[in-house]
């Protein structure tokens, strides 16, 4: 894992975007790990402020998903996911996957994905975020495709 500064976040999250499949037919999907505290959400809020979102990106954490138009390459939403309050996978089926998950035009970030193994597709991308060690304004971050 690197330590990189919160301040940074911005250029990581586009070398991110840039490697992304260009011609999928279902959705690109990211997944953010990490313990509380580790810094997704503010992963998330980065990847947003990046993408021409006005509004910061809250944590869904208690309404589960959130969405926010954006206008970047072929994605035209960001669907923001936080898995962190459901018992089983199954609770996932409730919102829906399919309608967004099968959208070549929406950009997923699912927080907490192991929550829902085997009801998600395999990501494009994992993220995986330590604060352990690291300062207040810096995490430990390393990407895996």
């Amino acid at each position: 894992m690197a330590k990189v500064a919160l301040s940074e976040l911005a250029r990581l999250v586009y070398e991110i975007l840039e490697q992304l499949p260009k011609d999928k037919v279902s959705a690109a999907i990211i997944a953010l790990t990490g313990e509380l505290g580790a810094g997704k959400t503010t992963f998330v809020q980065a990847l947003a402020k990046a993408l021409g979102v006005q509004d910061t990106a809250q944590s869904p954490t208690y309404v589960l998903m959130k969405s926010y138009p954006i206008s970047y390459k072929q994605f035209t939403k960001l669907i923001h996911i936080d898995a962190y309050r459901l018992e089983k996978a199954e609770e996932f089926e409730t919102l829906k996957p399919e309608s967004f998950l099968s959208d070549p035009h929406n950009l997923v970030c699912v927080e907490w994905p192991e929550r829902i193994e085997g009801k998600l597709p395999t990501p494009d991308a994992v993220v995986k975020l330590s604060a352990e060690g690291a300062g207040e304004a810096e995490r430990y971050i390393q990407i895996e495709k």
